[in-house]
């Protein structure tokens, strides 16, 4: 509140600001708490209200899930899968990758190939194939 006295949008009030961080699964007393005794998670998360208050056309993500528990996943997951704009993702998480990825690019051998064989499990599925030793190639690429 102290970053935005006249509001932000149509957050304006104490009120308005606790719920816009219960969306984000900021409840209780950590709602009021400063944010230096918060963990990195949580800090995260008020990160990504206030971003997504902002309304950017466009987000690009670079391993947002370091420092994060399993909660605050879930958490970044939701708040991805109710964003309005363009995302890019960059993430070796594949618990976050499975719940918000649209279509997923593979950046390997200075390329970026689109994977078509299904969503991030089966991608998963050929990467084990891949470093266990399978040599028989796998293929799943676009343009292959």
């Amino acid at each position: 509140m102290d970053m935005y006295p006249d509001g932000l949008h149509d957050v304006k009030d104490f009120d308005q600001w606790r719920q816009q961080l219960g969306m984000y699964g900021i409840s209780g007393n950590r709602q009021t708490r400063p944010m230096q005794t918060m963990s990195d998670g949580y800090r995260t998360r008020v990160v990504m209200m206030l971003l997504a208050l902002r309304s950017p056309q466009m987000l690009l993500l670079d391993e947002p899930t370091n420092h994060l528990d399993m909660e605050c996943i879930d958490g970044l997951a939701r708040g991805i899968n109710n964003y309005k704009g363009g995302l890019i993702l960059v993430s070796h998480d594949f618990r976050l990758i499975s719940q918000v990825a649209k279509e997923i690019w593979v950046c390997d051998h200075k390329t970026v190939k689109t994977w078509t064989k299904g969503g991030i499990e089966t991608y998963k599925a050929h990467l084990k194939k891949t470093v266990c030793g399978d040599k028989k190639k796998t293929g799943g690429y676009a343009g292959q």
